[in-house]
């Protein structure tokens, strides 16, 4: 008889004569397999690493961690073999707890009857009388001998208690039985995967699913080329802790059954016997009725009663869906996709609907906006100090690896929400029905869950964190049903081996941070600003006049790093330049200080925030733009010397006073001069805008244009028209860069020009430009196509309120294709108040 047993996935490759050799098989995804030896002779003879028979339970456990991931797992299993659908037949007579009792309780000498007793007051409510009285069968006739009454007690228990999983996929042969199910982290279906299968397991560890259920397993299956049923038995208990034996060691050998009366039929059958959890009706319809009717995709209606036929004890568990009725009522809805063109360009596009409060908002986003969405943005400052806001571009074949992907999310306000028609009769029903499928968006790969994601237990996307941090709790998983569907390959997307989440990767973190961009930036702030509840107060506008303070400080300490490193005379210049930031730091300062004076009387909060807010972005671009030079010249230590050296903090001083002229621009948008218009020559304001970025220009190799001859008087408040040229630029600057990360060879350029005729000054580049669908709802507040964090979406927005002032308009020409097919990208600023 040969023995089988079984085994972690090796290769081979040893090389003759006297040398060490080894295989790994595996990686970062999934279970490894191993050998080392020495080859010491012609005899061949080989160490190996073995690992004791217990060690499979301890990795069945760590890498199964519920009675639900187990079910799962082996409905899956099912899925993959290519059936169409499954049952899933569990028979329970004695509870798990009265079996363990009474078995305690014969080892403790407590007589047979008195056991028997306490056995039948155990049995399940409700069970036919032959379940029972097959149960008891040769029970009574061994009580009066404790040792033979445990035995039959432990074989009735395994008999009538079990868990049958069925499906009519393509079965196993009697060699797949040996070679694949019993070597666990085998990788035949990965290798599938990676050639374009769709299989839902690929790590080789779903068989120690039945581990977790029950003692005893027993796998009947055929293929349609068998004439006979195969079958395979494992008693899980000689894998216990009290056995000492090594895995290979346990003798496991698949057998050929009994032929079959149809040759053409195939599938497997799992019986799972000797249950170790506490089945009862009520607990197992729950479990298929909640948490597994959420790894079915319960979006399609039906979808798990088509799958699943599921049965306790002969009754009939119905696997429910997401109720249509529900969707329909939700206050606000998200819904939105990530495609590629045949050129592999991506886009999302989408809508947004609040109809609560009759408010919506497109998405369309394209190219180099979905590349400035998905990038990571680091934050933390290096040793060497360079800037505290890294941008890293996402690969775009990262990108296009991850494949289409479609987010539909639900909100509730669960304050105003109403019994719904043909579904709940009550208030509280309907929050009970809320709460039922809520907890953040689940994520799905071929209409299946990935787990843990959408978990009660599991923020993936930070809704909670993002909601309590503000007034209202506004979209937190409470109050979110969603669903994020993806179809990329387990290459891109691959799933840990414990089932607790995606292996890190760009296309993993990149979709994270599409659906995070979706409702954190999008969704959250559309149900905001129509609610009227989260308007930022006077304290929290003033709060943002003063961020900039918090990357002062940064530059400050990455001064005193330069001035640690740097020679005497070196110094001076370093200490020219903190003495500089400080001025500078105490100039923004006043610059908020007389803002807030001058409107303290005002009782029109939008105008508190429009003029604070704007302020503290100025600041702060401006601060960012300094750190960002001290964090260059750091970059050049130990790379330059001497007189090199003392060039660089030379010309980091002169983009310094650059700087602190840009601030002093912006006095006349402060203090008592705030309101006070004068006039002032418009051209000569777009040449200051112009100098003050030169440096930023010159090191983008952004080619600036702006040929308007002469003079053009307007009537204004000179720091406000300072305040929009400076925001439309700074939007186009970044989105150049962006763009250029993206297109080979490209050269960014900035046209600028003055009209006269028309009264309108107007600011144009050739960067990625904006979808038509969104040409007003750029211009709300906080909607931003930056990463979460990055941007405020507030730029636009206080310009387009700065024009408003004036009685101007600020708007994007809608002649799309000036610069790209299908886009805008002229803004402008009408400045001729007789056409309003």
């Amino acid at each position: 008889m040969q023995k089988i047993g079984f085994h972690a996935a090796t290769l081979e490759n040893g090389e003759p004569g006297g040398a060490m050799y080894g295989s790994v098989q595996g990686d970062s995804e999934g279970l490894t397999g191993f050998l080392v030896g020495w080859r010491v002779g012609p005899e061949d003879r080989v160490l190996s690493f073995r690992f004791a028979a217990r060690t499979l339970l301890e990795l069945g456990k760590e890498l199964i961690s519920s009675d639900e991931v187990a079910l799962y797992e082996l409905v899956k299993n099912g899925v993959d073999a290519g059936s169409r659908s499954i049952e899933i037949v569990a028979r329970c007579v004695l509870p798990y707890a009265g079996y363990v009792a009474a078995l305690e309780a014969l080892d403790g000498g407590v007589p047979g009857r008195r056991v028997l007793a306490d056995v039948r007051a155990a049995f399940l409510p409700g069970l036919p009388a032959d379940h029972i009285s097959s149960f008891m069968g040769g029970l009574e006739l061994a009580a009066g001998r404790p040792r033979r009454l445990k035995a039959a007690l432990q074989a009735a228990y395994r008999r009538h208690n079990w868990i049958e999983i069925r499906d009519k996929g393509e079965g196993m042969s009697l060699e797949t039985l040996t070679d694949v199910y019993l070597t666990v982290g085998t990788r035949s279906r990965r290798r599938m995967n990676v050639a374009g299968a769709t299989y839902l397991g690929d790590k080789g560890v779903g068989r120690l699913s039945a581990m977790r259920l029950g003692d005893h397993l027993t796998v009947t299956t055929t293929t349609a080329d068998d004439r006979n049923w195969n079958i395979l038995k494992i008693d899980w208990t000689l894998f216990s802790h009290e056995s000492e034996q090594s895995v290979g060691d346990i003798e496991i050998e698949p057998e050929r059954g009994l032929r079959k009366e149809d040759r053409s039929e195939q599938g497997t059958v799992i019986r799972i016997s000797g249950l170790t959890t506490d089945w009862n009706q009520d607990n197992f319809a729950k479990l298929f009725q909640g948490k597994i009717a959420r790894m079915v995709d319960p979006f399609e209606p039906g979808r798990g009663n088509r799958l699943l036929k599921v049965r306790f004890n002969g009754s009939r568990i119905v696997i429910p869906s997401i109720p249509a009725e529900l969707l329909q009522k939700a206050h606000a809805t998200c819904i939105a996709s990530l495609k590629f063109d045949k050129k592999g360009i991506p886009s999302i596009e989408g809508k947004i609907d609040y109809p609560y409060r009759g408010a919506s908002r497109e998405i369309a986003q394209s190219g180099a906006e979905v590349y400035s969405i998905t990038q990571t943005v680091w934050r933390k400052r290096g040793k060497r100090g360079h800037a505290a806001a890294k941008e890293v571009p996402i690969r775009p074949k990262a990108l296009q690896d991850l494949g289409p992907v479609d987010v539909q999310v639900y909100w509730y306000n669960r304050l105003v929400v109403e019994k719904i028609p043909d579904l709940t009769e009550t208030i509280k029903e309907t929050r009970d029905e809320i709460k039922k499928w809520s907890g953040g968006p689940m994520l799905f790969r071929h209409g299946f869950r990935i787990l843990p994601y959408g978990d009660p237990d599991d923020d993936w996307i930070e809704l909670d964190r993002n909601a309590f941090g503000q007034s209202g709790f506004k979209l937190n998983r409470q109050q979110v049903i969603g669903r994020v569907s993806v179809k990329s390959a387990h290459t891109a997307l691959s799933e840990q081996t414990n089932r607790e989440g995606l292996v890190a990767s760009e296309a993993q973190q990149a979709l994270r941070t599409i659906v995070m961009w979706l409702l954190h930036g999008e969704m959250r702030e559309l149900i905001n600003e129509a609610d009227k509840a989260e308007r930022i107060s006077r304290r929290e506008a003033e709060r943002l006049s003063f961020e900039f303070r918090t990357t002062q400080q940064n530059v400050q300490e990455a001064l005193e790093t330069l001035r640690r490193q740097s020679t005497p005379p070196q110094r001076e210049t370093v200490d020219r330049l903190g003495k500089l930031v400080v001025l500078m730091g105490d100039q923004c300062e006043q610059l908020v200080g007389k803002t807030n004076d001058a409107i303290d009387e005002s009782s029109d909060e939008r105008e508190k925030f429009v003029h604070l807010a704007g302020i503290g972005l100025m600041t702060e671009f401006i601060f960012h733009e300094l750190d960002r030079a001290v964090g260059h010249t750091m970059g050049l230590l130990g790379e330059l010397e001497g007189g090199a050296y003392s060039g660089a903090l030379q010309a980091l001083e002169s983009q310094l006073q650059t700087l602190q002229k840009r601030v002093a621009a912006f006095d006349d948008l402060a203090g008592e001069k705030r309101q006070s218009k004068s006039t002032f020559d418009l051209a000569e304001v777009v040449r200051l805008v112009i100098e003050n970025h030169a440096n930023q220009f010159q090191r983008h190799s952004i080619k600036v244009t702006f040929d308007f001859e002469g003079k053009y008087r307007i009537n204004a408040v000179r720091g406000m028209v300072i305040q929009i040229l400076e925001n439309l630029v700074a939007n186009s600057v970044y989105w150049l860069r962006q763009q250029k990360r993206l297109e080979d060879n490209f050269k960014p350029t900035i046209a600028i020009d003055i009209d006269p005729e028309t009264k309108a000054l107007t600011v144009e580049d050739n960067g990625p430009g904006v979808d038509p669908r969104r040409r007003e709802s750029i211009f709300e507040p906080f909607v931003t196509s930056k990463p979460p964090g990055q941007g405020r979406g507030l730029g636009l927005y206080i310009s387009r309120e700065l024009a408003r002032y004036h009685g101007w308009q600020l708007y994007l020409d809608d002649n799309t294709g000036r610069a790209r097919p299908g886009r805008m990208n002229m803004f402008v600023l009408d400045m001729d108040e007789e056409t309003k």
